[in-house]
């Protein structure tokens, strides 16, 4: 007997619970059929998905990236399921700092100054080089890596050299720390959420990291629309149809894209969390990606 739905939700990490709740929910209202599966029931998924006993039109798979075992369904993802909605390929693309650095600036967005290292597997022992360009003090990154909590800033190649081993096999991306302005007291930076041509402006405290929804107020009066334009500009980018983005104003009054492309996100709501998303932007997103999903089934 073969099970036909629309889409196909693969998790694992427990506080990814109330967000694929929400999601279900969203595919729910349009009558969209969503099958969510956690990692502990579907070890035979390659075998479903490769005999057609389930067949789905859309996968959102929030697992992969774990690796290993966590991973191993995907080359039947590929094969069997018409779209992703973040394609594999492009996603590991957008992890790449340095490769999302360059087309921004490419395509004329601004960015802090960056220096790429290569990895300490690869060169245990590097000349330093010129470190001018990236001010006193300045951000020390895996060129792969995702967040870390807060960042502290470094000042010194002895640092570099000591924070290159956290992560061996990687390489290391410097870049020059960003200061932002402030804009009714508050820090001029902010976390952009995208989810399928529609973007969430938030300012989100590079210190503190609460998030708060920009108000329509706020968009006019500061001109925060801007947030809005850079992150389809990232979108046309990457190519991926939900992530967010860190952009900040700096104390230059220069729009600065300062954290590329985060993906996958933590949907964790602010009302179960301190630095959540707003539930108002969580709920959002998760109707944008069923709107989306439901396009695509009529599509078809």
């Amino acid at each position: 007997m073969t099970t036909e739905i629309d889409a196909l939700i693969l998790w694992a990490w427990e506080h990814d619970a109330a967000w694929v709740e929400t999601l279900q929910d969203a595919f729910s209202r349009r009558s969209l059929s969503c099958v969510a599966l956690h990692y502990e029931d579907w070890r035979d998924l390659p075998a479903w998905l490769d005999s057609g006993e389930l067949r789905a039109r859309l996968a959102i798979d929030r697992v992969w990236d774990w690796g290993g075992d966590y991973a191993r369904h995907v080359p039947a993802v590929r094969r069997n399921i018409p779209i992703v909605l973040n394609d594999y390929d492009l996603v590991s693309r957008a992890w790449s700092k340095p490769a999302m650095h360059y087309a921004c600036i490419a395509h004329g967005l601004r960015a802090p100054h960056m220096i790429v290292l290569p990895s300490f597997a690869a060169a245990p022992d590097i000349a330093q080089p010129d470190l001018t360009p990236l001010g006193p003090r300045f951000s020390v990154k895996g060129a792969h890596s995702g967040g870390s909590g807060v960042l502290q800033p470094a000042s010194s190649w002895e640092d570099v050299l000591r924070l290159r081993q956290d992560w061996p096999n990687d390489e290391t991306a410097l870049s020059a720390w960003v200061e932002p302005a402030c804009l009714g007291g508050r820090r001029a930076w902010f976390r952009v959420f995208y989810a399928c041509g529609a973007a969430f402006p938030c300012w989100s405290d590079d210190l503190t990291h609460e998030q708060i929804p920009v108000t329509p107020a706020e968009e006019t009066r500061w001109g925060l629309d801007i947030l809005r334009g850079m992150a389809q500009q990232i979108a046309g980018l990457c190519g991926l149809n939900l992530f967010s983005t860190e952009i900040c104003l700096d104390a230059r009054h220069l729009w600065l894209v300062v954290d590329y492309v985060n993906e996958p996100c933590d949907y964790r709501a602010k009302s179960s969390v301190p630095n959540g998303v707003p539930d108002d932007i969580v709920t959002a997103i998760a109707e944008r990606i069923a709107a989306w999903a439901a396009r695509y089934r009529r599509r078809c």
